[in-house]
Parts: structure tokens; C-alpha cells; sequence
């Protein structure tokens, strides 16, 4: 019996640290911030809700030198720039929004632009199931009749580093383009060998760019593929800017050009993901290690569902949870064929991975410490079920 009250302590305390680190904070001032795991993301709502920090293991990402420019952080802007020019609206960009905590979510919501007639809202929640961060832009048409629009995120990060991306159909353009390097199907672009003129470069993606830092941590943002032929004019899915000071450098990215009617609004979600990289990847260009651990941490970030709790389905029953020694999972699949789970640590790092031959299959979990971890179930390589169980000691 005392082992039963100690475990249940456990797990109590276990759920509410989780829930804590999954509930947003209005910091100091106009700042809200979420925890998830190790990483530490801040929003200024005084700032046009802009992201003005993303931390892993307290190692700031960003470039967020606020203090000598207003050009550091993330933002939003609508595309293409060659219909607004230059600055940007300042209720868009830079001047306060309305903002709240709604449960495990911070909801802001900006003032109309005079000249586009737009409004801008943001929702922005974190996710242990794969230790993330979801930014949902909402761009909303105010004027009384349609117009037309992209999504456009703009993240600052110091000019350092390699950034990474895999290339849709075209060619890199850009007075930056000479800067990247094909290789493997991916676009890798080293910013540690270039102090030369150039401003900018762009490309059309597969969903996905991602920035290694000098301190070998991996930043990961993931949003809906688009075709060439849905790119606002001008512009393109990826598009990648290095200040002329080399002080900083925009990993930008944009979803489809879409026409708005009066009144109506459309959403666009992106997924941020940082992880410390393992020292058995080589950071490099062309890297076949890196290119294999982006891939690895790209295939449990879901964007059409976050889940943000335990998972359960009629599929499968996993027990107990928490576990000590060993997990039990029950399937009613109707074949085990080709049918897989894995077991993923809090870094994203496949830790087991096991077939299934019957329905009910044991799990050795003795090499784990104690901990929160997250397991995804697999058929032919599609995803049947995800989720997340605790060991205790």
C-alpha cells in the first residue's frame, strides 16, 4: 500500500510540473511566455506581438538586440512587400496588441491597418508531444471588398551558422543565391564563410527551414508546402536576408497567395522546434548525420493536430503509466504487419523501437531514466497513434 500512495505521488507531481510548463505566463510588463520542456518562448505584446525570445537550455536563438534596433525578433507581415514598400504598418508590425490567456493558449489580436485594411491575430501554444511551439496567424480583410494575400513570418537570428532547407522546383535566385549549396536535395547555405555584398535569396521549399547555431543547437520551423504557383508575386516560400552589417540574418518563409473576401480572414500555422544536437552529428554542409536527425524530428511534428495531453484511442491501450520496468501495449489492429512503435526522449531522440507480432507485446523501458517520454505507433510507415507515458523509480 505505501508503494501505491508513494507511485501516486509521483505521478501527481509528474502531471502537475507538465501542466505547468504547458501553461502560459504573463511575464514582467507587456511580455507573455510559455515553457515547454527546455525550450522558453516570449512574446512582447507591447511590440506587435512579436516573438522577442526562444530559448533551448537557456541559449537564446534569436537575434534580439531590442535595445540599438527594432529589427530583431519575429514578426508577421503580409505579402508581397511591393504593395506596402517600405516600413511596415506599424499595427501590424510594431504597436501594441490586445492580448490574453485563454486556458493553454495566448491570444492576441491587433488593430486595423489604414492603408491595407488588415488585422492581424495570433494564437500561440506549446506541445510536449513533440516539444514545440505553434504560431497560428489569422490575417483578416477589413475593407469592403476582397484582396489578396500571403502569410509571411520573418525570424531573426544572429548571422551566424548553417542554415538549411530542401528545395521545391526552380532554382535559388537572389543577389544571395551564389552563397547556397545543393547538396542531397537539400539547400545548405553556411553563413560562417561569407563577409561579402548580398542581401537576399529565395527559393521555393518543401514546408520546412532550419538554422544550426554556432553552439550546435538546431532551430526548426515547419508550415504547409506550397507549389511555386501559389507564391505571392515577387516573392517566394523561402526567402533568406543577411543584414549588410552581418548582424543578423531572416529565415523567412510564406504560405499561399490567397484571395480574401470583405470581412473574411484566413489561418496559417507554424511549428517551432529546437534541439540540442547529438555530438554524433557533423555540422557541415551536406551533412548526411544532420540531414538525418532534421529528418528524424520533422516526421513527429504534426501540424494538422498538436496533441497536448495523453492520447488514447481504441487502437491501442498502453500500460502502466506511469511504468517502472516495463510497458504493456494492447492493439486492435487488424494485421501487425509492418506495424512498429517507437519511443521517443524529450529531445526528440528515438530511444526504442520495437515490432509488434500479437496483440498484446511487453516493452523493456529499464534502460530509461526517470522521466517524461513520448511514443508514436506505425503502420507501413503511416502514423496510427501518439502519445506519452511517465517512468518512475
Amino acid at each position: 500500500m505505501k508503494q501505491l500512495i508513494c507511485l501516486l505521488l509521483i505521478c501527481f507531481c509528474l502531471l502537475r510540473v507538465n501542466a505547468q510548463m504547458l501553461t502560459p505566463i504573463k511575464s514582467s510588463g507587456s511580455k507573455f511566455s510559455i515553457t515547454c520542456a527546455n525550450l522558453y518562448f516570449e512574446v512582447d505584446s507591447a511590440r506587435g506581438a512579436r516573438i522577442s525570445s526562444f530559448k533551448i537550455d537557456d541559449s537564446e536563438l534569436l537575434y534580439v538586440d531590442f535595445a540599438t534596433t527594432d529589427m530583431a525578433g519575429s514578426t508577421f507581415w503580409p505579402s508581397p512587400q511591393s504593395v506596402w514598400g517600405w516600413p511596415p504598418a506599424v499595427n501590424l508590425d510594431s504597436k501594441p496588441y490586445l492580448s490574453k490567456i485563454n486556458g493553454d493558449t495566448i491570444l492576441f489580436k491587433g488593430a486595423t491597418d489604414t492603408k491595407s485594411q488588415l488585422r492581424f491575430y495570433k494564437r500561440m501554444f506549446g506541445s510536449l508531444a513533440d516539444t514545440s511551439i505553434t504560431i497560428q496567424y489569422v490575417i483578416k480583410n477589413e475593407k469592403s471588398t476582397s484582396q489578396t494575400w500571403a502569410p509571411w513570418e520573418i525570424t531573426r537570428v544572429p548571422a551566424t551558422g548553417l542554415t538549411i532547407f530542401s528545395k521545391g522546383s526552380g532554382s535559388v535566385t537572389g543577389d544571395m543565391a551564389s552563397r547556397t549549396r545543393e547538396i542531397n536535395g537539400l539547400m545548405w547555405y553556411d553563413q560562417d564563410q561569407y563577409n561579402s555584398p548580398g542581401n537576399k535569396f529565395f527559393c521555393d521549399g518543401q514546408g520546412w527551414l532550419a538554422h544550426v547555431t554556432r553552439d550546435n543547437f538546431l532551430f526548426i520551423k515547419k508550415f504547409e508546402n506550397i507549389t511555386a504557383a501559389k507564391k505571392a508575386p515577387g516573392e517566394a516560400e523561402i526567402e533568406v536576408y543577411t543584414a549588410s552589417d552581418d548582424s543578423y540574418t531572416e529565415l523567412e518563409d510564406q504560405g499561399a497567395y490567397t484571395s480574401i473576401a470583405s470581412k473574411d480572414s484566413i489561418k496559417w500555422k507554424v511549428k517551432w522546434l529546437a534541439r540540442a544536437l547529438p555530438t554524433s552529428v557533423d555540422v557541415s554542409a551536406g551533412s548526411k548525420s544532420l540531414s538525418d536527425y532534421i529528418a528524424s524530428i520533422l516526421a513527429r511534428a504534426d501540424l494538422t493536430s498538436t496533441i497536448k495531453a495523453n492520447h488514447t484511442s481504441s487502437l491501442l491501450k498502453l500500460y502502466p503509466n506511469p511504468a517502472s520496468e516495463q510497458l504493456i501495449v494492447e492493439t486492435g489492429f487488424d494485421s501487425y504487419r509492418d506495424v512498429r512503435i517507437s519511443i521517443f526522449n524529450m529531445q526528440g531522440k528515438k530511444i526504442i523501437s520495437q515490432a509488434f507480432t500479437q496483440q498484446k507485446t511487453r516493452i523493456d523501458i529499464t534502460s530509461l531514466s526517470r522521466g517524461i517520454y513520448f511514443y508514436e505507433v506505425k503502420r507501413e510507415n503511416e502514423s496510427m497513434v501518439r502519445g506519452k507515458f511517465s517512468v518512475v523509480r
